[in-house]
């Protein structure tokens, strides 16, 4: 039965409540279930079909707590309970007025109400509480599929930052076996690719049980260095950390762990600490390892009273051949020098490179100085034998100064500082020897290491002064030249000879600074006396063989010249014989670029060198001065007499002159007269003048005339 709840007044507001429950506008038209019947839409005019009012809207409207669905069908039912309810007690009244009903006079109409009021609200309940349950189920149901799509994407999150992980990482049983891993522990491990791993995991498995001893405890492997064999042949250091994994459910512990790569920083390590220890160049110890076997050395030789012996070695001229060779040549040669140090060593024995050229030798288990005396000779004739580098044939001397514990010092800095000494003796005293350390050697070396330190002032405070010798035409008796000469007057030694300083500045490189002051004074001092007529033959200038060597010589040269306007014909430069002969090809280009200049060049100290004659009538000079210990043993010894005489023969066939120094007296006058040689220098004529006494001298001062009568008369 349909019931048109419109013609119904007094139930009107329920009806509006129960479409308010369905959320559902009340004015709006509403269908019945099941049939045709319906409320007809009269919102437009806020009254229903027969023209009375619409029932009121609420204020505010419900929001319901289940489904929007699930409510709909709750006020629907609740709309049929209440018109059947109201059928009902309609027709109850109805029977009651006709008396066809005998009912309990307890049964009234408001009881039959209240009683369907009371079956509908259970309904009610009833009905929200299996909608709520399933909106409830739905709702988990929504977060448990929620949550399995996040795992989901977490998992493949992690599994994509597991294989694109720059760090090896693996899973393995207990045993070993590996049950997966990512691309960078197949290359730590040196395979060429994950799949190439597990195809080939044994030997990745070998790895992986080194890394765990088994023992359960995680902190026994992790953060533990490891050397390994690769599977491509190739050592390797990784840093390994595991970590065992409880059994779960399957009762099987695994292992997650983590390999990265440390090859590159150990080897870095290791380049590091050999560095640390060894030289570079040629893989001996160095300074600091050499203290360390040297003091215990020491305690050996103290516990054993036993002595002990240092040979401090340096190679002669190797600042020449460095320098004229080239750097990368020197350092071959102290490469295959280090190696025939090495072959010369007993087991016991230690041999370091200090640096440069300078190397030490500390042999244990001397019984007399005569055993590091045969090691000397032993050393020294293995390293005069040729080397052959870069297809060049070399020979090379070296100078030995020998210590002795406990005599020469009871300490290691001791005994290295008295063999360094005993060296400096050996080069001293002709090189290509070895000395024994003497009491005397320790005061020289204090001299020259306070000659060292002063040196580098000495420009600065203006102490170097220069004197100047003549030297005398043999046949006019005139002043064919000047030879400046280099002075220094030491503020606490005095007046400091050139043979003890020269090779001092020499050896610290500052030769050159001190060369070029020598060349700019005697330069602008000749140009005043040229221009005062106080002199009119050339000043001569002794060149250091580094000097000459240096990078730029010649433009300094000119530089000089430029500035003190001197004309090159008034300068004379003096070379030694060795010198000339250490580089031929690089030295007839200079020669040649300060002949094109105008400037006279000479060969001093001829006869002590190693001279090629052929070499000697290509130079461009023309001059040659004999060295003052030919000259000196001339009455003494017969050999002097016929080299010099030899000597004076060989510059005429070259068309050169000859100059013959260290003249002391008369007997040494005559005979270089006799035997043609064109100019002498020595005491015998004049010492070395300052610059005052040459500004005031006069031929006469000199007595030449006198002399050269007696040189005649002889």
């Amino acid at each position: 039965m349909i019931y048109d709840v419109a013609t119904e007044s007094g139930h009107r507001g329920v009806v509006c409540q129960s479409r308010m429950l369905l959320g559902e506008n009340p004015d709006t038209p509403m269908s019945g279930v099941g049939g045709e019947s319906r409320v007809v839409d009269a919102s437009s005019k806020g009254t229903d079909m027969k023209g009375k009012e619409s029932c009121p809207r609420p204020t505010s409207g419900l929001r319901p707590t289940a489904s929007r669905a699930g409510v709909r069908w709750s006020g629907l039912l609740s709309v049929i309970l209440i018109s059947g309810l109201t059928a009902l007690s309609a027709e109850a009244q109805s029977a009651v007025a006709r008396e066809s009903v005998l009912l309990p006079p307890w049964f009234t109409a408001s009881r039959a109400i209240a009683i369907v009021a009371l079956l509908l609200a259970l309904t009610l309940a009833v009905t929200v509480w299996v909608l709520s349950l399933r909106h409830r189920v739905q709702q988990q149901t929504h977060m448990i599929k929620r949550n399995r799509e996040n795992e989901l994407a977490l998992e493949e999150r992690y599994r994509r930052i597991f294989e694109s992980s720059l760090t090896g990482l693996y899973i393995a049983d207990a045993d070993g076996t590996i049950l997966d891993c990512n691309d960078a522990c197949a290359s730590i491990l040196g395979f060429a690719s994950r799949q190439d791993l597990l195809d080939h995991h044994e030997h990745a498995e070998l790895i992986i049980r080194h890394f765990y001893d088994g023992s359960g405890d995680a902190s026994a492997s992790f953060g533990a260095e490891h050397h390994i064999h690769r599977f491509d042949g190739k050592p390797g250091w990784v840093l390994s950390m595991v970590r065992p994994v409880p059994p779960n459910g399957d009762g099987r512990t695994t292992l997650e762990g983590a390999v990265v790569d440390v090859t590159h920083r150990k080897l870095a390590d290791e380049r590091i600490e050999f560095l640390a220890y060894y030289d570079s160049l040629t893989g001996l110890p160095n300074r600091t390892l050499l203290q360390d076997r040297l003091s215990k050395a020491l305690a050996s030789a103290r516990r054993h009273r036993e002595k002990l012996a240092v040979l401090f070695l340096d190679v002669d001229g190797f600042k020449t051949i460095n320098d004229s060779l080239g750097h990368s040549f020197g350092d071959l040669l102290l490469q295959q020098l280090a190696t025939r140090l090495q072959s010369c060593a007993r087991e016991q024995d230690t041999i370091c490179r200090l640096g440069g050229d300078e190397f030490l030798i500390v042999l244990g288990s001397v019984e007399e100085d005569l055993d590091a005396a045969v090691a000397a000779e032993r050393i020294a004739r293995a390293v005069n034998a040729p080397f052959d580098i870069q297809g060049q044939t070399l020979g090379v001397t070296c100078s030995i100064g020998i210590s002795m514990f406990p005599e020469h010092g009871e300490d290691a800095e001791t005994l290295v500082k008295t063999a360094d000494a005993a060296m400096y003796s050996s080069k001293d005293g002709g090189r290509n020897t070895f000395r024994f350390f003497t009491e005397k050697l320790t005061a020289e070396a204090l001299e020259r290491l306070q000659l060292d330190g002063s040196l580098r002032s000495a420009v600065d405070d203006q102490q170097f002064f220069l004197v100047y010798q003549p030297e005398i035409d043999v046949d006019s008796g005139t002043i064919s030249c000047w030879e400046a000469l280099i002075r220094w007057q030491h503020p606490e030694l005095g007046l400091v000879p050139p043979d003890k300083f020269i090779r001092v500045a020499e050896n610290n490189g500052l030769i050159v600074p001190i060369g070029e002051w020598v060349l700019q004074t005697a330069c602008t001092q000749w140009k005043r006396w040229v221009e005062s007529g106080l002199v009119n033959a050339p000043v001569a200038v002794n060149v250091s063989a580094l000097q000459f060597r240096h990078e730029g010589f010649c433009r300094m040269v000119k530089r000089v010249l430029d500035d003190s306007g001197l004309a090159p014909e008034f300068l004379e430069l003096e070379l030694t014989e060795s010198l000339l002969f250490s580089n031929e090809d690089v030295m007839f280009e200079i020669l040649d670029e300060l002949k094109e200049m105008g400037v006279r060049l000479a060969i001093d100290d001829f006869g002590t060198g190693y001279s090629s004659l052929s070499y000697l009538r290509q130079f461009p000079v023309t001059k040659l001065k004999i060295d003052r210990s030919f000259i000196r043993d001339l009455a003494l010894n017969g050999n002097e007499v016929s080299i010099t005489a030899a000597i004076i023969n060989l510059a005429k066939c070259l068309k050169l002159k000859v100059t013959a120094e260290g003249v002391e007296n008369e007997a040494q006058l005559s005979f270089l007269r006799k035997h043609g040689c064109d100019e002498v220098q020595g005491f015998f004529f004049s010492k070395p003048l300052t610059a005052a006494e040459v500004t005031s001298m006069s031929m006469r001062s000199f007595g030449l005339a006198d002399m050269m009568a007696k040189a005649v008369a002889c």
